[in-house]
């Protein structure tokens, strides 16, 4: 059973990635987002940028502050410094404090969660989406 639960999770991982894939191809030319995994220092200043600025709406719910940690050469010390703001053990998952309710009621859907459309073939879509981003007078909140 455990087995056929994950492989339905992974037929339906693969699906909204792919989704993702066409929607960004449907709008019109993909921008680069110039990222190299080899830098480091940028990688760290982006992971400050996201919990500083993004965590707030978006969860990275399938990501723990110890991968990030890991995977950006930073000891525990310094991720529950810098990145750690919700005063969550290192082993946590990175959860967003804002609910689907208040979500839906702030923006009319709830915010989705970026841990799997953040991965390095896909950021050229995220990049692609914030720099098309424009302020609509018409919405609430632009």
């Amino acid at each position: 059973m455990k087995a056929s639960l994950l492989a339905r999770m992974a037929v339906l991982l693969a699906g909204l990635w792919m989704s993702a894939f066409a929607l960004a191809a449907s709008g019109g030319d993909t921008l680069q987002a110039g990222v190299d995994l080899e830098d480091t220092a940028s990688l760290q200043r982006g992971a400050q940028l996201y919990m500083n600025n993004c965590v707030g709406c978006h969860s990275l719910k399938y990501v723990r502050y110890a991968r990030i940690g890991e995977d950006l050469g930073l000891s525990e010390e310094d991720v529950q410094a810098n990145l750690n703001f919700n005063g969550g053990k290192i082993g946590d998952h990175v959860i967003s404090p804002m609910t689907a309710a208040i979500g839906v009621a702030a923006f009319g859907k709830a915010p989705p969660d970026l841990s799997v459309f953040s991965r390095v073939p896909a950021s050229n879509e995220i990049y692609t989406y914030l720099k098309s981003f424009y302020l609509d007078e018409s919405r609430p909140v632009g």
